[in-house]
């Protein structure tokens, strides 16, 4: 490479044309081959109007990018590599893939250093794939989470839902369509939260999603990740450790359904339940629903025999009460007829035993008074008469006295009967089989059964007012 002098000055110079000419020259002898070359595709770069592609390759570690530069894929070569990339992957290449291309190194002076890509090696992506795979595995099982999410306890129904997906995808549709129409009438209450669900991007797409989702974890039971069917590129993103680690650590149980046969991927293995597809997802959620459902009738069935039960003991002890008020009623009205007649008869007795006791006294003070004048001695008798009389009309008295009050008692008697009782409005309220005497013995929500005269019902308590004594 030839140079020039400065008039002005001794210093020796290059035209830029001469020098990016002569790097050119020594990158030809340099890098006379093809080259197989390992990279990640940091943006692919394609332009379908021209059907070329300038795809920016780069090698980073851990994060940091540690070399880059532009390649370039011609029309002719990007459709025959692109579909050789497709029928083994069955995903065409995109954004954030890993990738074994064979490399020519070009340079010219306007366009500057190069690589033109030839050929592709897409097993190797499939590979790189698998190693990220067993990577984030063996992570998860070191730091003990990756059971964590499956462990969590479910709630009862999984009603409040909260989704992410693409609103414009099938797979959502597909699933609204099943948890919205069916035929059971099972209400669920679905939130959409929209994020990227493939490629790189879905990695810090999801995340987010995620963590907007566990601000407000407390109105929700469930998260459901669904999306469309696609190939093993199409889902290395599930693979990423800090995608698996956002699921396996979260609070709510994560069910999967991204369309998947085989093969799962790391966020289906640490996800609470993976489904394959987003139809299984909502029968899945429905299946919760019709198992409650049975839960729920069994413990109807068991609730009413046991109501029975109850009611015909109850009857039973109602029975057996009445029988016995009346048996004891019967048994003290006969008794206190028998007490009745035995008063009268010992009445009428004394009252003729007074009578003839009084008659010696009669003939005694007759013989007293012989000489007294026989007005005297009518008197005495008349008096005697009437005395007589008093004293019969006094226990004839006495015996009706006594016969209203044995009939009045007889009445209030029947009054007493607990049929009475209950006929005229007044009821019989238990809980648990005893008599409630005082509020005191309540609950709010227990649940009491009053007797009325016709039948009887169930109440729930409401509220409890005390009285102020």
């Amino acid at each position: 490479m030839s140079g020039h002098t400065s008039e002005k000055s001794t210093r020796k110079y290059y035209s830029l044309l001469e020098l990016t000419k002569s790097i050119e020259s020594v990158i030809k002898k340099t890098y006379t081959g093809s080259y197989w070359v390992k990279a990640e595709i940091a943006k692919l770069n394609y332009y379908p109007k021209s059907g070329h592609c300038y795809p920016d390759l780069v090698e980073k570690e851990k994060g940091v990018v540690l070399a880059q530069i532009r390649a370039t894929i011609w029309a002719g070569h990007f459709t025959d590599i692109n579909n050789k990339f497709l029928s083994v992957t069955k995903e065409p290449l995109s954004d954030g893939m890993t990738v074994l291309i064979r490399t020519s190194v070009s340079y010219h002076p306007v366009y500057g250093l190069g690589l033109h890509v030839n050929d592709i090696e897409p097993s190797f992506t499939l590979g790189e794939m698998a190693k990220e795979k067993l990577l984030s595995i063996e992570k998860l099982k070191k730091q003990g989470i990756f059971d964590s999410n499956k462990q969590l306890t479910p709630a009862l129904l999984m009603q409040r839902i909260a989704v992410i997906s693409v609103e414009t995808s099938k797979g959502y549709h597909d699933f609204k369509k099943i948890i919205i129409e069916n035929e059971w009438g099972y209400r669920f209450f679905l939130m959409l939260f929209p994020a990227i669900l493939q490629g790189e991007r879905a990695i810090s797409s999801i995340t987010e999603q995620l963590k907007r989702i566990k601000k407000a974890h407390t109105h929700f039971d469930a998260v459901v990740i669904i999306r469309g069917g696609g190939g093993d590129i199409g889902l290395s993103s599930y693979d990423n450790f800090k995608l698996a680690k956002a699921v396996a650590l979260f609070p709510l149980p994560i069910i999967t359904g991204i369309g998947h046969a085989t093969n799962e991927t790391v966020v289906e293995l640490v996800a609470f339940k993976n489904k394959i597809t987003p139809t299984d997802v909502g029968y899945y959620l429905i299946q919760k629903f019709h198992n409650f459902s049975v839960r729920i009738d069994n413990a109807q069935k068991i609730l009413l025999n046991k109501s029975r039960q109850i009611s015909d003991f109850e009857k039973i002890k109602i029975n057996n009460f009445i029988a016995l008020l009346k048996s004891n009623t019967d048994t003290l009205i006969h008794a206190g007829r028998h007490i009745l007649t035995l008063t009268a008869h010992n009445f009428n007795h004394s009252a003729i035993s007074f009578v003839e006791k009084q008659k010696p006294v009669l003939f005694e003070l007759s013989s007293l008074i012989q000489n007294k004048p026989l007005q005297l001695i009518l008197l005495q008798e008349n008096i005697i008469q009437q005395i007589a009389k008093q004293l019969i009309l006094s226990a004839t008295r006495k015996l009706t006295s006594d016969g209203l009050l044995l009939n009045s008692l007889n009445d209030k008697l029947r009054i007493l009967e607990p049929k009475n009782i209950l006929k005229r409005g007044y009821s019989i309220t238990t809980f648990n089989g005893n008599p409630v005497l005082n509020s005191k013995n309540l609950t709010v929500d227990d649940v009491v059964e009053t007797q009325t005269y016709e039948g009887r019902f169930k109440s729930k308590v409401q509220s409890i007012e005390k009285t102020n004594k």
